[in-house]
């Protein structure tokens, strides 16, 4: 399954020198009152009921389906942590690896974190096929052997000539 994940560039050179990424709870965002740590927590937990173990570990984030990633999306997702050096890592992972689920619905159930109004209507979690739209796709690692191309993103805004093409 053809992947991309946006990674700073130290996290690029980690996969190079160790073979492997995994996530790490310490690159987890804080916020007011861990919101968003728990609701990675509620993403690994959703990985486990779909099979995937993590380890306890933060999944790593990455992005399918068959209309690719462009330096538009690099920014929607990263925002300005983008200009200080982020790679398009470009990726083949066996399916059974991943949990795909709706970008979309993943923000409703954070904003109603955050809100403080707890979890919105089940839906977040639910598998979601990997077809020509972009859905999020969680893994537990990114293996070394499975990138077929790591691409340097924009280093400023400056930089970039055309937000809707490939990053």
């Amino acid at each position: 399954m053809i992947l991309w994940s946006f990674q700073p560039l130290a996290r690029v050179a980690e996969l190079r020198e160790r073979g492997e990424l995994v996530g790490s709870w310490e690159h987890v965002p804080h916020s007011p009152g861990e919101v968003i740590r728990g609701a990675y927590e509620e993403m690994v937990a959703a990985m486990a009921r779909a099979g995937v173990s993590t380890r306890g570990r933060p999944p790593v984030w990455a992005w399918g389906g068959r209309c690719g990633v462009t330096v538009e999306d690099a920014h929607m997702l990263v925002g300005e942590p983008l200009w200080q050096g982020c790679a398009t890592v470009e990726f083949d992972a066996p399916a059974e690896l991943v949990l795909a689920t709706d970008y979309g619905a993943w923000n409703d159930h954070l904003a109603a974190l955050f809100e403080g109004g707890g979890p919105v209507a089940p839906g977040w979690d639910v598998p979601t096929p990997v077809a020509d739209g972009l859905v999020q796709v969680c893994l537990p690692a990114l293996r070394a052997e499975w990138v077929r191309e790591v691409r340097p993103l924009p280093r400023s805004p400056d930089e970039v000539t055309d937000w809707w093409a490939g990053a």
